[in-house]
């Protein structure tokens, strides 16, 4: 305040209207005319607000492209807190949590499974959204039925004057998005992409001599119309699936497995004044099937989950209030098995649940520099029989100076849908169920403490965050496949319960501005987990903790024309349960197994390069090249270790992806 009376001072004293000096000590009773104050904009593709990341698409268009695609979910994993995955995980792990605690969605609308190409790339062609928001903490009462974050894929709200367009081309596979106007109030944007791997990697997607085929293809469809200035309406469509076949070679068995999402959703907002109105209505379906065939095993394992739900919500002013409203139908595993094992079709129920929640938020100020948010979120859920959760959350920032905050959030939270399965490489082997058919919902309570500020003038921002978790009612998958050939098989039997807890640090440096921008961040976090059974029995590590892990992400703009990109991720190995023993007994292996996750794979190191030059740049106009490395030092990052047999041969190996590095050429044009 006393250097804006200064300016004050300053300009009318220079326009003569500044009162005589025994005025000056009374009250300023000269009225500013008129005061110009410009500054330059920091432009970047990483902001931040208040408990969440936005992470801009253009920043995707100059980094390392990962067998031609430069993936939104790999650089969400790049940021502290959000755990990196390797080669063949599709999973999302955010300060902790387990993948299932996540929510990922398209403008809101959950999609339950964001893998391509077993986890290489999600199913988000980059192109077709403007932004994508990331939340470590369901912190907000407007946030789901989820104990983790959130990761929101967002198309732009405009309506496009012109038609544009965007398309790239690689060796794995190619997209395009093209948008166009249709009137003057209303715009059509489409995306396609596919994938034809075996076309120029037959020879190299082979595993021990067995061939792996592949194909995935997707497609996006926005319809954006704008009656009038107050309203935009706008209907999102998603549809995509994967086809994938392993077999041959010493095992005699063919792997087929297939998976998909299908997505609508029509969404409304009304603005007038301080008051905004949403409303979206939606239907999501997710299904897989695998298909394992031998000699003398068949064995099919499909499931599904399918969601139709209504949200509305309302803004004004300080207050907000809303409604989700959702109708599930799940399918867990239901194995059929044939050949020379008892012909067994299982009988698995078909689920159904709803949940409607409603809830309310409040943001007070309190004096210049504290803000306090608060919220309610109470749930009724349904599946069988009725329960009822309330979860509160409460947000107490400080504006320490301009440029620098302090927040201290918290909150409890339910979680009603599970997530399970034998594995998480990627493979269509994780299923969905509802709480209330032998699980109990989960529960969390969480806490996080953020401080931020920038420096140079907004050139560089730093954030630490310290954070806590408590779980309760956590499952984990106790079985594996050989469960369907000798046993009646159900979903409770095979499922470890048991309580949790994660914590840790995350540290963020990011340069925002120049032509060298990016971030380093590093976290230091523990996901621990204690079930309840006896071969689980203590405290042990989850399936997906990294202790430490370090990120960094750089573009560099040289001249015009060259970009170059880069990222880096050092990362502690995640733990494993190790065989300690096993013996063929009637031609079956058989195997004793350690502790429970008592062992950890090796250190996962990764350097991915990029380097992009635009033939054309000019009107509108980009057309250019990028040459990328995937793992550039070829470092062999262990995925898994497995039992190996085949006539000549049992051993107890690791496992590494057969492309230690993988490069990849990609031609890009839009207009």
């Amino acid at each position: 305040m006393p250097a804006l009376l200064t300016l004050a001072l300053a300009c009318t004293a220079a326009a003569g209207h500044l009162p005589a000096a025994a005025d000056s000590v009374d009250t300023l009773r000269q009225t500013l005319q008129q005061v110009t104050v410009s500054g330059q904009r920091v432009r970047t593709e990483l902001r931040a607000e208040p408990g969440a990341s936005i992470v801009g698409m253009g920043l995707l268009r100059s980094m390392p492209r990962v067998l031609g695609n430069a993936d939104p979910m790999r650089y969400a994993q790049a940021l502290p807190g959000v755990q990196t995955n390797a080669e063949m995980d599709a999973g999302l792990h955010i300060q902790g949590s387990d993948n299932a605690h996540n929510i990922v969605s398209i403008g809101g609308v959950p999609i339950y499974n964001t893998a391509h190409l077993l986890g290489f790339f999600s199913v988000f062609n980059a192109t077709h959204f403007a932004s994508m928001r990331l939340a470590k903490s369901p912190a907000e009462p407007s946030a789901a039925n989820r104990l983790g974050g959130s990761v929101d894929m967002a198309v732009a709200d405009t309506v496009a004057r012109r038609a544009s367009g965007d398309v790239a081309v690689g060796p794995l596979s190619s997209q395009a998005t093209l948008t166009l106007p249709a009137g003057r109030r209303a715009s059509l944007t489409l995306s396609a992409r596919a994938a034809y791997a075996n076309l120029l990697y037959s020879r190299w997607l082979k595993v021990d001599g067995e061939e792996l085929s592949y194909f995935f293809h997707d497609y996006n469809l926005t319809l954006t119309l704008r009656p009038n200035e107050r309203n935009l309406v706008w209907l999102e469509a998603y549809y995509g699936g994967d086809d994938a076949g392993y077999g041959g070679g010493d095992y005699s068995m063919h792997t087929s497995l297939r998976w998909g999402n299908a997505m609508a959703a029509l969404h409304w907002r009304h603005e007038a004044g301080a008051l905004a109105i949403e409303q979206c209505a939606y239907f999501t379906r997710y299904h897989n099937r695998l298909n394992l065939d031998q000699t003398t095993v068949s064995l099919g394992l499909p499931s599904s989950v399918a969601t139709a739900g209504y949200k509305a919500s309302a803004r004004w002013r300080r207050a907000e209030a809303g409604i989700d409203a959702a109708w599930h139908s799940l399918r867990p595993q239901e194995p059929s098995v044939s050949g020379n094992f008892a012909p067994r079709n299982a009988s698995v129920e078909r689920q159904r649940a709803a949940e409607v929640s409603a809830w309310v938020g409040w943001r007070q100020p309190l004096g210049q520099a504290f803000l306090l948010a608060a919220g309610l979120r109470p749930t009724l859920y349904s599946a069988r029989r009725v329960r009822f959760g309330a979860d509160p959350t409460a947000r107490l920032e400080w504006r320490v100076a301009p440029g620098a905050r302090l927040s201290l959030s918290g909150g409890l939270r339910h979680q009603y849908l599970l997530r399970a399965g034998f594995s998480d490489v990627g493979l269509p082997t994780e299923f969905w169920l509802a709480s209330g058919y032998g699980q109990e919902p989960q529960r969390a309570a969480f806490a996080s403490l953020v401080a931020e500020a920038y420096l140079g003038r907004r050139a560089w921002r730093v954030e630490a965050e310290l954070y806590y978790k408590r779980l309760w009612n956590q499952v984990e998958y106790g079985g594996n496949v050989f469960d369907f050939l000798y046993d009646d098989y159900s979903p409770a039997d095979v499922l470890l319960t048991g309580d949790g807890h994660n914590y840790g640090i995350n540290l963020l440096v990011e340069r925002r501005k120049g032509r060298l921008t990016g971030w380093i961040g590093y976290s230091y976090g523990r996901a621990r987990r204690r079930y309840r059974r006896q071969e689980a029995h203590g405290w042990r590590p989850a399936a997906h903790e990294r202790p430490h892990e370090l990120n960094a992400v750089a573009t560099l703009k040289v001249g015009r024309r060259w970009s170059l990109g880069t990222a880096l991720v050092v990362a502690s190995g995640t733990p494993y349960t190790r065989v300690e023993r096993f013996y063929v007994l009637g031609g079956n292996v058989l195997a004793d197994y350690g502790p429970l996750y008592g062992e950890r794979l090796p250190p996962y190191v990764r350097l991915d390069l990029s380097v992009s030059y635009d033939f054309r740049l000019s009107g509108g106009r980009r057309s250019g090249i990028n040459v990328s490395l995937c793992n550039a030092t070829a470092h062999d990052n262990v995925l898994f270790y497995r039992l190996k047999v085949n006539e000549s041969e049992y051993a107890y190996r690791p496992f590494s992806f057969a492309l230690r590095v993988m490069p990849s050429v990609n031609y890009y044009f839009s207009f």
